[in-house]
């Protein structure tokens, strides 16, 4: 088995220099509940009894000599609507089957959570007040006011903070009102555009939920794809429409909050893949339920035979370095042993200069199920 050297200064790296791979063996635990090539939806696409890989293509990716580099190790493609035009999307969708013809694309669309509507970077300190809005605009001038790209959650009694981009900055909640929430925030931060506001326990409107759904792929049609990524998913009824209206595609529920883990197994029973977000749903669920939400969702993908994917900052190191930490190796096999099928690349193949070897490194890895 092939794995890098964990010695490897990161000064090699910003000299340029390259590393020299060597054999290590390997005692890891097998869990792998079944053998991928027998789900028809993924023929073609994995043919080892061993997790596989979906990768995120963005603007450090999407070129031909990446996908077809990239294609020796997977030929699973994910396209994140929330981030480029449609014409982009158009674009890579017709370049990814022209070059691997057997491809499976997911398309994740945008769901309903609100973002901020910035265009710029917005400097916060610590213990600074911020409104939040949809709307029309609060009138108080004397704080800091930022506009949201769609309303509000209804909100739960009892939360007393809320945050921005999956739970990385964290406000202390003053007033929350039907168009707007009041913080205080914890951290010295620089808002960067568009990041997500998540507040724990809230419930999304599903009639909204599923026009923003249609409108999109509505937008969406001439991009060549296979799956929809469907976000927030609460409930079995969004996903008996959407599959009415598109009945050739693959439904992939995504469950990140309170209501989605609570209506799991009807979630699970009416989708055909099954997509863990931990950054969402560690802001929605909390840090007590979160780790428990994770269980839940894995035991009732598991036991339907659905296939499970795992995402969110699997490699986020290795946008910066050649090799993962230890950490993520332990959370990798983790994730594997709690039944993941495949294991999810997002900024750090979308994003990143070292995509090739960061893909390259999980393949390797994944190899070592087998082993």
């Amino acid at each position: 088995m092939i794995i890098y050297d964990e010695m490897l200064h990161i000064n090699y790296f910003k000299f340029g220099l390259k590393e020299e791979p060597t054999k290590l063996g390997s005692n890891l635990p097998l869990q792998i509940k079944g053998n991928l090539a027998d789900f028809p939806l993924f023929k073609g696409i994995v043919s080892q009894n061993h997790p596989g890989i979906l990768v995120t293509l963005g603007p450090k990716s999407a070129a031909f000599p990446s996908i077809q580099k990239i294609g020796h190790h997977t030929k699973f493609f994910r396209l994140n609507g929330s981030h480029n035009t449609i014409d982009w999307h158009v674009k890579v969708s017709k370049l990814i089957k022209k070059t691997l013809p057997e491809a499976l694309i997911l398309l994740d669309i945008p769901g309903i959570k609100p973002r901020t509507n910035n265009a710029k970077v917005i400097e916060i300190t610590k213990n600074e007040p911020v409104i939040f809005y949809h709307g029309p605009k609060v009138p108080d001038n004397t704080i800091k006011s930022i506009e949201l790209t769609k309303p509000l959650p209804e909100i739960t009694e009892g939360i007393d903070s809320f945050s921005l981009s999956d739970g990385l900055y964290e406000f202390e909640l003053v007033e929350a009102k039907r168009n707007y929430v009041r913080g205080r925030s914890k951290n010295d931060f620089r808002l960067l555009p568009r990041k997500g506001l998540n507040l724990p326990g809230s419930i999304y409107n599903d009639k909204l939920q599923l026009k923003v759904y249609q409108d999109f792929l509505n937008k969406a049609k001439k991009v060549n794809f296979d799956a929809i990524g469907l976000s927030f998913i609460q409930n079995d009824r969004t996903l008996e429409h959407i599959r009415e209206k598109f009945p050739g595609k693959l439904l992939v529920s995504k469950i990140e909050n309170k209501l989605g883990v609570e209506n799991v197994k009807k979630i699970v029973d009416c989708s055909d893949v099954i997509m863990i977000d931990r950054g969402d749903l560690l802001a929605e669920v909390g840090l007590k339920n979160f780790y428990p939400s994770i269980v839940k969702i894995g035991m009732n993908t598991t036991s339907t035979k659905r296939p499970l994917i795992m995402a969110t900052e699997n490699l986020e190191s290795m946008q910066y370095r050649l090799q993962p930490s230890k950490s993520e190796i332990i959370a990798l096999q983790h994730s594997i042993n709690l039944g993941s099928d495949f294991l999810m690349l997002s900024d750090e193949t979308a994003t990143s200069n070292l995509y090739m070897n960061t893909i390259a490194w999980l393949n390797q890895f994944l190899k070592m199920q087998n082993e």
